[in-house]
C-alpha cells in the first residue's frame, strides 16, 4: 500500500517519528466523504417494507419469509429497542489515512506528491497495524451513488455477535465440566463449529456496514484505487491523530523525479539514518509515454 505525500517538514516528521496522520473525514478534498442515507427504526410487520427481510436475514434465517422469524418478529423488536447504533457518531468518532494500491499512479503523482516532487512511501499492509491498535484496512468501494445504512439491520447483527459468543462459551464449558457421553461430546463441538461459522458470517457482515459507511466513494474517484486504514476513536472534536507504525512496516521510499538534488539528499539521508533494510527508489518518466518508472535510486 502506498502513501504519496510532498516534501515538506510535515512529511519529514512524520517519516523520522515512524507515524501516519489520520484526518477527520471532513478534511479530504471529496465534499461526498462518508455521505450515506440512513434508514432507522424497525419497520411494522405489515408494512411490506423490504428493510422486514433484511432484518430477517441479518437474525440469521435464509428466507425472509420464514413463519417462525415472522411469528417472533415483534418480540425481537422489543429486544432490541434503543440497541441501533448512530452513524453519525461513528463517522464523527472515525478517523482515516489514505493509500493507493499502486505505486505508478499518475494522478496521484501529480495531485498529492505535487507533480513528481513529491514521494511516496510503500508500507506492508500486513504489519503496519499493530495488534493494539483497535484500527483496520479497508478497500474504497466506488459507487454511482451514496450507500444507505439501516441501523435496524446493525442492531441486529450486533445482537448476534453477542448471542453466537455467549453460545460458545457455555457449549464450551458444557464441554469442560460436564459429564458427556462421545457422541454428546462430538455434538458439542459440531454446535460450536456452526457457532463460530455464524459468526465470521455476522462479523463479515458489519465489517462490510462499516467499509460502506467510511468508505464509499463515488465512481468518479475510482483511478486512485484506494485503501484505507480506519481507526475509531472516542473524539467527537474533528481532530486528527496520529497513528504509529512498526519501522519494518515501511519497505520503501519512492521519490519523484521532479524533487531537487538537496531535498532527494535530505530525504535519503533520513531513510538511511533508520534503516539499511527500507529500499530507496525513484518514479522517471518514461519517454514516449505517458507513464513512469520505479527503479532503484542511487546517489
Amino acid at each position: 500500500m502506498f502513501k504519496y505525500t510532498l516534501f515538506s517538514e510535515y512529511s519529514l516528521v512524520n517519516l523520522l517519528n515512524d507515524q501516519i496522520y489520520l484526518n477527520h473525514y471532513e478534511s479530504f478534498n471529496d465534499p461526498f466523504e462518508c455521505r450515506c442515507e440512513i434508514f432507522s427504526g424497525f419497520p411494522d410487520k405489515d408494512s411490506n417494507s423490504e428493510r422486514i427481510g433484511e432484518i430477517i436475514r441479518a437474525w440469521g434465517f435464509d428466507d425472509a419469509n420464514d413463519v417462525s422469524a415472522l411469528a417472533n418478529y415483534e418480540d425481537l423488536i422489543l429486544s432490541l429497542e434503543d440497541t441501533e447504533p448512530s452513524v453519525p457518531k461513528t463517522i464523527e468518532s472515525a478517523r482515516i489515512c489514505c493509500f493507493s494500491k499502486t505505486e505508478d499512479n499518475l494522478l496521484m503523482w501529480a495531485h498529492y506528491a505535487n507533480g513528481l516532487r513529491g514521494f511516496c512511501l510503500e508500507f506492508d499492509h500486513e504489519t503496519i497495524i499493530t495488534e493494539d491498535i483497535d484500527a483496520d484496512i479497508f478497500e474504497v468501494l466506488y459507487e454511482l451513488k451514496p450507500t444507505t445504512i439501516d441501523t435496524a439491520v446493525s442492531a441486529v447483527l450486533i445482537d448476534q455477535v453477542d448471542y453466537n459468543e455467549d453460545a460458545i462459551y457455555e457449549t464450551e464449558k458444557r464441554l469442560e465440566y460436564a459429564n458427556l457421553t462421545d457422541e454428546q461430546k462430538e455434538n458439542a463441538h459440531s454446535e460450536i463449529h456452526m457457532y463460530k461459522e455464524y459468526l465470521d458470517s455476522v462479523h463479515s457482515k458489519n465489517r462490510e456496514i462499516y467499509q460502506k459507511m467510511l468508505a464509499t466513494k463515488s465512481i468518479e474517484w475510482q483511478y486512485e484505487k484506494e485503501l484505507r486504514i480506519i481507526l475509531q476513536t472516542e473524539n467527537l472534536d474533528k481532530a486528527g491523530v496520529f497513528l504509529k507504525y512498526p519501522i519494518q512496516s515501511l519497505k520503501s521510499v519512492i521519490i519523484g523525479e521532479k524533487m531537487p538534488i538537496m531535498q532527494r539528499q535530505t530525504l535519503y539521508n533520513i531513510v538511511r539514518s533508520k534503516s539499511k533494510d527500507i529500499s530507496v527508489k525513484i518514479a522517471t518518466r518514461i519517454p514516449g509515454k505517458f507513464g513512469v518508472i520505479i527503479n532503484e535510486f542511487t546517489e
